[in-house]
């Protein structure tokens, strides 16, 4: 198996120093390790962003960790790799499934906020998702492209109180789309507001923070479970991981992340899935353990 990480953008022989912790725990574990550059790999300059990627006589296992990827792009990587005989961990389809929430939500719907979405094929028109809207009722929602949210800009474009407002709804969707600008991935998604455990609230953004968890998946097997946020005290809660017993197994892929949270009421829920090879630690992560037992599943 081997590890490819981004470079730093400025050196094609030192690693982004967002993961520079990760290289060096991955490295620490005896993974390999290989250098690839994003900014070429954006560009669709395959030869030039896999120069230091040699390779291999006998087919070998990757897994990419690096910033996201379009389905596109990810697919450019997966086959210029084919051809030096490293094969990424999760094929093009098994990547879109994680990474595209629209994907995944019929296979988590029983876990998770009820949700709709639409890809955005023209500029947005509140009239598009009129009709759909009104499966929340008056219930609070938030918005989300197929990817990310703005939970940072979280009351001028995430949460939204009542779905049945449509011109809030509106104004809201309008700011989102504009602070996501080309980053906006494929269309909307809607999801119902859910009451978590609280935990705090963000020191820059103010956003509300609840006990959320992050768990890393590796051919069916939990790796390793993280706390979300780096802010608040979590007092030494331990996430439950039973209920996940019975989807891991029908997640369409080889290396994922899934977050989960508590309600008000004490459920477990899914928040959404992940691709393993683009879903970042959070910076209380044990990463010499992580690549440890990475390596050894």
């Amino acid at each position: 198996m081997r590890i490819l990480f981004c470079d730093s953008g400025f050196s094609p022989k030192e690693v982004d120093y967002m993961y520079q912790e990760e290289y060096e725990a991955a490295k620490a574990a005896s993974i390999p390790c290989s250098l690839i550059s994003f900014e070429a790999l954006k560009k669709g300059h395959l030869e030039t962003a896999l120069k230091l990627v040699r390779s291999v006589t006998e087919k070998e296992t990757a897994i990419y960790r690096g910033w996201m990827l379009s389905k596109d792009q990810y697919e450019l990587l997966y086959e210029a790799l084919l051809a030096k005989n490293i094969q990424l961990i999760n094929s093009p389809e098994e990547y879109a499934f994680c990474h595209y929430f629209p994907n995944s939500y019929e296979t988590i719907q029983d876990f998770t906020p009820k949700s709709i979405f639409k890809p955005l094929e023209k500029p947005f028109d509140i009239e598009d998702f009129r009709e759909d809207l009104k499966t929340f009722g008056k219930q609070a929602i938030i918005v989300k492209d197929y990817v990310k949210s703005q939970k940072h800009y979280w009351k001028e474009a995430c949460f939204i109180p009542d779905a049945s407002d449509l011109e809030t709804v509106e104004k809201i969707t309008r700011r989102f789309i504009e602070l996501q600008d080309v980053d906006l991935n494929i269309g909307l998604v809607y999801r119902a507001f859910v009451a978590l455990e609280h935990l705090t609230e963000h020191s820059l953004s103010g956003m509300p923070l609840t006990k959320e968890f992050r768990i890393l998946v590796k051919d069916g097997k939990i790796i390793q479970a993280f706390n979300y946020w780096d802010e608040g005290d979590y007092e030494a809660i331990s996430p439950n991981l039973s209920f996940l017993d019975s989807v891991i197994p029908l997640i369409k892929s080889n290396f994922f992340s899934v977050d989960i949270a508590q309600q008000k009421d004490g459920q477990w829920i899914i928040v959404e899935l992940g691709d393993g090879q683009v879903s970042g630690l959070p910076d209380n992560a044990d990463k010499a353990a992580f690549y440890e037992r990475l390596f050894l599943l």
